[in-house]
């Protein structure tokens, strides 16, 4: 059986389908567009927090603690390692009486010792460091001490959060959420109308012709006279040279068909004769 294209039922199933995938690409468009549109405006939010005066108060109480905690723990360090300090000050303070045996053993305890508190001495170090220098100890090995890394993490926010060129740097990283968001809204606007445009061509054109009928009918109502009047002015100056032209030559056609009569005449007489003749035989 011949499958049949043009059925107005399939015809209405498949523009039902296609208005259908329209809405789909203009609905998941907006949906896409919109999630990163909002991760755009959340990203800015946080931005714009983390340079607003109230984060930069929560900074300043959060540095003061951690800054009194660097002083707890310097107290602490130095009662730890301060008997050891005094045990090299009382070994390095007994009398040189030459290179001997004890001479060396003492160098050797010393030696011992020192390492024996070498982790302490630089942990407080690196807090003297912070606590007397500020930020520019931070840019050292103060910023990856497990004590001080905290407190140089704060003066560093501390820092950015002061600065309008790291906030309008930071802000800058967001727009690219709401260019791509716009783009995405902006192409399934574009390939949604133009595919819901293919189901709605009957209507469209439709539309067209029914925009352009009431001109053209105007058209027409206004051009017939002039083309009947053109027409008939055409046909009255040609019409003389017609007639002249049948005139001369209406009498050679004329003369033509008396010839051609006498010659079917004369042809029908021989022929009669011919039968008479062969009747008689």
């Amino acid at each position: 059986m011949k499958k049949e294209l043009l059925n107005e039922e399939k015809y209405q199933l498949t523009k039902k389908k296609i208005s259908t995938t329209a809405l789909l690409i203009l609905i998941i468009g907006i949906l896409l567009g919109g999630i990163l549109i909002s991760l755009g405006v959340i990203k800015s939010n946080k931005i714009n927090s983390k340079y607003s005066e109230s984060y930069k108060d929560d900074l300043m109480n959060q540095l003061e603690i951690e800054e009194q905690n660097l002083y707890t723990e310097k107290e602490k360090i130095e009662e730890k390692i301060k008997p050891v300090e005094d045990e090299i000050k009382k070994l390095s303070r007994v009398k040189f009486e030459g290179f001997d045996d004890a001479y060396y053993e003492r160098q050797d305890k010393i030696e011992e010792l020192k390492k024996s508190i070498l982790s302490e001495s630089k942990q407080l170090s690196a807090i003297n460091s912070v606590l007397y220098s500020g930020e520019s100890a931070c840019h050292f090995e103060a910023k990856n001490d497990k004590v001080t890394s905290k407190y140089c993490s704060l003066i560093t926010d501390l820092v950015r959060s002061s600065s309008d060129f790291d906030k309008s740097f930071d802000l800058s990283n967001t727009y690219v959420y709401y260019g791509l968001g716009g783009f995405v809204i902006f192409s399934s606007l574009m390939i949604s109308a133009a595919v819901y445009s293919i189901a709605k061509r009957r209507e469209i054109m439709a539309f067209s012709a029914q925009q352009m009928m009431p001109v053209a009918q105007e058209g027409l109502e206004k051009m017939a006279p002039s083309v009947g009047k053109a027409g008939a002015k055409v046909i009255e100056e040609i019409a003389p040279t017609y007639k002249k032209v049948v005139e001369d030559v209406a009498p050679v056609y004329g003369e033509m068909a008396k010839e051609i009569t006498k010659g079917v005449k004369k042809g029908l007489e021989g022929n009669k004769k011919v039968k008479k003749t062969v009747s008689k035989k």
